[in-house]
């Protein structure tokens, strides 16, 4: 979006047969506006009907009615402010991106969900808005742009934790649910949205249909579109395909489950009652070791942050095969549902007890808390937990989390938990193809959970409880009274150990290694054994999720170098 018509001009002109001959397309054209994405993207583009606005992605009503072209034009050209980004957050949801100039600056709204990336910046009087960070836009990136090394620091000590910080100077992220203001002399950011703002209000709104805002939204995001259907096995995923009408069910083109050869890792039978249960058959994979190599972790580096949505590639690369090859929109998850629906055991839903009900405290939650937990309800217990928590929030890095005033331990820790869930809205390669949704992850739902005390969604004593009844004509026996939860850590183990060499010669001799960001001990932790007896595969495939990505970035980099 442009300053002026003759700006974006001057700075598009050049890059015009560079972004051509990447597949790439101009989506929509007004004199202070251009939209571009890749030509068989999945991405709609609704121009403003007075053409100084744009909505990019998918917009729903509150009954989950997609919006006509009209609508999403005139929601477009509205004066983008702070009370009109909360009434569009509050009567409309979805996938989306609102852009609006507003006396010659330019302001986005992210939706509160953050299934579309967002990050800006300014070039040459040109405000740049980018949901992508493929290399077909490295002209248009910032003068002088660099590694922010202190940013890549904090990714290393916690690997695989979401940030909402870039590591990338003279980009700025936009949260879910933040409205931002940026142009020649203005760069500032109004959250709109907050999990905690749904929490603290949520007296004054009617009683959470949690039954209700799942229906709406899976169905509503499901359409009558081709899918890939994940099926894990597990609790939330079944949840998904069970609110699918039957139409829509006999539109996805495979359910699909992974499994491997481990006992606690094979799933294949609750996952075959879930699609046995509406006539349909169970596509199983096989899993056998990681495909884990410098091109594999390059192909996945593409990204504005380490791409840790990329964690199992071998999975991601079978989704993504299977979407090309049977014409599917996209692939179709359960992801989200632990946090949303509070999977999370915790002595703290004691304090919410308390806090919540204060004097009125009920004795049989906290007896049933004890039981499912297996520990002592003392309060000096509950303190020790309570120190803990507070130490962990010291790394909590997400806008949502910035003000949790009379928000109790519990309700804070599911608020952190979709923080982090951002992780799973993020790009991995089997979304390359077509867009990985994850229904339970939508802003009804979210909200629908966080007006709901952690004590009434585990009843005090069981994850999930409150999704366990109200899904219960939905689910098949064997998954609604399961207490059991699979478990892949052997296995991601075994397969990580077998790439032991790679990672040691990828991780001690690499670009982190030279900026001297690698802990000394990290080569005692690069054995057979120790991943065996110690754990910690998730950090090592992180690590060099991160690794890949500063690689790529200072290629990149240095391409722009005069």
């Amino acid at each position: 979006m442009g300053d002026t018509p003759a700006a974006l001009d001057a700075l598009v002109a050049p890059v015009r047969q560079r972004l051509s001959r990447a597949g790439w397309s101009r989506k929509s054209h007004d004199p202070f506006i251009q939209v571009f994405a890749p030509t068989g993207g999945r991405l709609e583009a609704a121009r403003g009907l007075d053409g100084h606005g744009v909505l990019i992605g998918e917009v729903y009503d509150g009954e989950g009615q997609t919006l006509s072209p009209r609508a999403r034009g005139a929601l477009g050209c509205r004066r983008l402010d702070a009370a009109h980004a909360r009434a569009v957050c509050a009567d409309y949801w979805g996938r989306y991106l609102l852009v609006r100039r507003v006396e010659g600056d330019v302001a986005v709204l992210r939706d509160p969900s953050g299934a579309l990336d967002c990050v800006v910046w300014r070039k040459a009087g040109v405000t740049l808005i980018s949901t992508s960070a493929a290399a077909v836009i490295d002209p248009w990136l910032p003068d002088g742009m660099a590694l922010d090394w202190d940013a890549v620091a904090a990714l290393v000590d916690r690997p695989g934790e979401y940030r909402h910080r870039l590591a990338l100077t003279g980009l700025q992220a936009v949260a879910g649910g933040e409205l931002r203001v940026i142009g020649a002399s203005v760069n500032r950011a109004h959250q709109m949205w907050r999990p905690a703002d749904l929490y603290r209000d949520r007296a004054s709104h009617p009683p959470s249909d949690l039954r209700g805002a799942v229906e709406r939204s899976v169905r509503a995001l499901a359409g009558d579109r081709r899918w890939i259907a994940e099926v894990s096995g597990g609790l939330d995923s079944a949840i998904v395909a069970g609110v699918l009408t039957a139409d829509q069910r006999r539109s996805v083109a495979a359910w699909v489950n992974h499994y491997v050869d481990q006992p606690e890792g094979d799933e294949r039978a609750y996952a075959r009652a879930v699609v046995g249960r509406h006539g349909f058959t169970l596509t199983e994979v096989r899993r056998d070791g990681l495909r884990l190599d410098a091109a594999r972790l390059a192909a996945c580096s593409e990204t504005f942050r380490p791409a840790a949505n990329d964690i199992d590639p071998d999975y991601n690369d079978d989704i993504a095969d299977r979407i090309e090859a049977m014409g599917a929109w996209g692939s179709l998850t359960g992801q989200g549902g632990d946090a949303v629906f509070f999977q999370m055991p915790s002595l703290l839903i004691a304090l919410d007890e308390i806090c919540e009900r204060r004097g009125r405290a009920r004795g049989a939650v906290l007896h049933r808390l004890a039981r499912w937990l297996r520990r002592s309800m003392w309060p000096t217990a509950l303190a020790r937990d309570w120190r803990e928590e507070v130490g962990h929030r010291a790394s909590w890095d997400h806008p949502w989390l910035d003000d949790l005033a009379s928000v109790p331990p519990a309700k804070a820790i599911q608020m952190s938990a979709l923080a982090f869930c951002q992780t799973f809205q993020g790009p991995a390669l089997r979304s390359r193809l077509g867009p990985c949704v994850n229904p339970l992850l939508s802003q009804p739902v979210m909200e629908a959970g966080l007006a709901i005390s952690t004590v009434d969604l585990t009843w005090g004593g069981r994850d999930r409880a409150a999704a366990r009844v109200a899904f219960a004509d939905v689910l098949p026996a064997s998954i609604l009274d399961r207490r059991s939860k699979g478990e892949l850590g052997a296995y991601y183990g075994g397969a990580v150990a077998a790439r032991l060499a790679f990672l040691r010669d990828y991780l001690l001799g690499g670009a982190l290694a030279e900026a001297g960001l690698i802990d000394p001990g990290l080569e005692d932790r690069l054995t057979r054994d120790a991943l065996l007896w110690r754990g910690g595969h998730s950090q090592l495939l992180s690590l060099a999720l991160t690794e890949a990505w500063v690689r790529r970035w200072q290629e990149r980099l240095d391409r722009r170098t005069p």
